[in-house]
């Protein structure tokens, strides 16, 4: 964690950073509790944040490499299809996680990436700075997930891992799709179905982007300027919960 986050947080555990009573980490957990389809989740996490997991949760240690860590949880699922999402997007709800999954299930995607639109973080983040590709099809920035087929895990790691480093850099997420690639992206002329026929390609399974109305799924906590978004926006849903039980219970 950088050394401003963690003086700001006041742990050096990023997954256990406390937003509106609860960890990042339990928030992520309890968002996936409430989808339907997930049936059993596996974190792998650190001695400390496994110390904090409820019963109901598969803890796994984890090693150095993230991309390692995503894969030896993938690999102790015994679903046909994973999600793998990561422990810092404290703002999720199941509500954003089925939205994903089901724009993978419309479209018939084996494998499948979350993306939001610029206009939709600006909105729902305003003055909040991401990382942006410029697609013919508009501005999109990638989530804080995956959904992989069982059957291909093998053959999709080393790809997986690249792409996962390159997450925000589009440059070089074009340059691992080819020169013709790198052009058309510079120039705002890559469209998102040529990337999807692509990867398809690349990895064997008909593969695409979903795009994701809750700017959440793309929102996570990597500086302090994030962590202060993310409590203000917590407490403005906490509050606005109350309110809305209160007025219910009138």
């Amino acid at each position: 964690m950088p050394s401003g986050l963690e003086s700001v947080a006041g742990t050096s555990e990023r997954a256990l950073i406390e937003i509106e009573g609860r960890t990042m980490l339990a928030r992520v957990l309890d968002s996936l509790r409430e989808t339907p389809p997930v049936t059993r989740i596996i974190c792998v996490a650190t001695p400390l944040a496994l110390q904090s997991l409820d019963s109901d949760i598969v803890g796994l240690a984890a090693g150095e490499k993230m991309t390692a860590n995503l894969f030896a949880g993938a690999r102790a699922a015994q679903s046909e299809r994973i999600l793998i999402v990561t422990g810092d997007a404290p703002l999720v709800s199941g509500r954003t996680w089925m939205q994903f999954l089901d724009g993978a299930a419309v479209n018939l995607l084996d494998a499948a990436y979350p993306v939001v639109k610029r206009e939709s973080v600006e909105a729902q983040f305003p003055g909040g700075k991401r990382t942006y590709g410029h697609l013919k099809d508009g501005s999109f920035t990638g989530g804080n997930a995956f959904l992989l087929p069982r059957d291909r895990l093998e053959s999709l790691e080393e790809i997986i891992e690249k792409a996962f480093a390159a997450r925000k850099n589009p440059l070089a997420l074009a340059q691992m799709l080819g020169a013709g690639f790198i052009f058309r992206a510079a120039t705002k002329r890559l469209t998102i179905h040529e990337v999807e026929a692509k990867i398809s390609r690349l990895l064997g399974c008909r593969s695409g982007a979903v795009i994701v109305p809750d700017a959440a799924i793309a929102f996570d906590v990597d500086k302090p300027s994030d962590l202060e978004t993310a409590r203000e926006f917590a407490s403005k849903m906490a509050r606005a919960s109350q309110n809305e039980e209160n007025s219910f219970l009138k």
